[in-house]
């Protein structure tokens, strides 16, 4: 079965299981950069698993994307995400910061943007994504289309958070909606053909 052809409604918690975390995991190969997507617990949920690859040696740049503004901070994502970052051990010229980005598609093209203007991909061959892992499958296929012509490997580097984790998600109220939530934009996006279509697994 192909995404097009579920219907909203009718999405049972083996679909979206498939649909949202199947295959998704991180095997640690080494990569080039990592672009961190902001969110308001980024800095909790989504930050540390970068940190961890960076500390291995498994990539040497990140760049930290987003321009929401996080209220308790006074800033934008992207600038938070960069001094959480340098306390948990990054080094600050190890770290790119795009702080315009307001949605998925926004965070792959001004991130692409920031690393041709610092001429990465001429040694760029693999880009990991961090997000929540429910948020994934999304943002690799919208990565996947903004770097198409960029002759680059997309990889997937989930983070967790409580509600929405693949052993969870379906456990609380919260995480059901975001879920389910989830899979119906992807199902949108195909259907406007903002992404490819794509059989689950």
């Amino acid at each position: 079965m192909k995404i097009s052809e579920l219907i909203k409604g009718q999405l049972t918690e083996d679909i979206v299981d498939k649909v949202l975390y199947e295959g998704i995991e991180y095997k640690q190969q080494p990569l080039d950069v990592a672009i961190i997507l902001g969110s308001n617990k980024a800095h909790i949920y989504r930050l540390p698993y970068a940190v961890e690859v960076y500390k291995n040696g498994l990539v040497s740049k990140i760049i930290v994307s987003g321009g929401r503004n996080i209220g308790n901070a006074n800033m934008v994502e992207a600038d938070y995400l960069k001094e959480k970052a340098i306390e948990f051990g990054i080094k600050k010229e190890d770290i790119l910061v795009e702080n315009k980005a307001m949605t998925t598609w926004e965070n792959m093209k001004l991130s692409r943007e920031l690393m041709i203007k610092n001429n990465m991909f001429k040694t760029c061959i693999k880009i990991a994504i961090v997000t929540s892992s429910f948020h994934m499958r999304r943002s690799i296929m919208i990565a996947e289309r903004v770097f198409s012509d960029d002759s680059v490997n997309i990889v997937a580097l989930p983070g967790e958070d409580n509600s929405t984790r693949r052993t969870t998600w379906f456990t609380n109220e919260k995480g059901r909606v975001r879920a389910i939530g989830e899979v119906e934009k992807i199902i949108d996006y195909v259907k406007k053909g903002e992404i490819d279509d794509f059989e689950i697994i």
